[in-house]
């Protein structure tokens, strides 16, 4: 562990059998001054983010970009932490979560956006909110004193990955946004 910058050894007590002092997870050496931190009881949680091989085999993993990729592990690690809430309802990042815990900016966050045309993830509807995410009387919701209901989501099961990305990919970017053929056709 000492050769990973993982730990110092011949730290404390020289009558302590075990002088080791445990460094940052990361193992970097910049991080040597700090010691290892505890992780809160609320973090102790799974922190590994499974993914079904076919994200890597089927080219997901080349053709999505880096924020859609940050957003589907967040999401990927928050479905089995919360499973009932995921099945029921759909699980959410609070604004805290997001910007402390995960470091998303606004930008990485909508990237949801292109992961639900991806057939990734499912945006579940909320009944308070208009089909483009925006607060259906917003201002009157505010002056009473209510607070928006986060965007939740599903992930959406590993068999969703088995198709070649790139097909995917492009008849989802192929059919948006609407050509203006398309948009033609639909007011006639």
């Amino acid at each position: 562990m000492a050769d990973e910058n993982l730990a110092v050894r011949n730290i404390g007590d020289p009558a302590n059998p075990f002088p080791l002092m445990l460094l940052h997870e990361s193992g970097s050496a910049h991080f040597e001054k700090y010691g290892y931190t505890v992780p809160e009881w609320y973090e102790n949680t799974p922190s590994t983010v499974s993914l079904h091989v076919d994200f890597f085999r089927e080219g997901w993993v080349y053709l999505l970009t880096p924020a859609e990729i940050r957003m589907y592990l967040v999401l990927n690690h928050l479905a089995p932490r919360f499973p009932d809430a995921h099945a029921e309802r759909g699980v959410y990042i609070s604004e805290q979560d997001r910007m402390w815990r995960y470091d998303l900016s606004r930008d990485i966050y909508e990237a949801h956006l292109t992961l639900s045309r991806f057939g990734l993830v499912e945006k579940v509807d909320d009944k308070t909110r208009h089909t483009d995410g925006k607060m259906i009387n917003y201002s009157e919701r505010v002056a009473r004193g209510e607070f928006a209901s986060p965007h939740r989501f599903k992930v959406a099961p590993d068999k969703s990955l088995r198709e070649p990305a790139w097909e995917r990919i492009e008849r989802a970017l192929m059919n948006y946004p609407p050509t203006f053929e398309q948009m033609k056709r639909k007011r006639e």
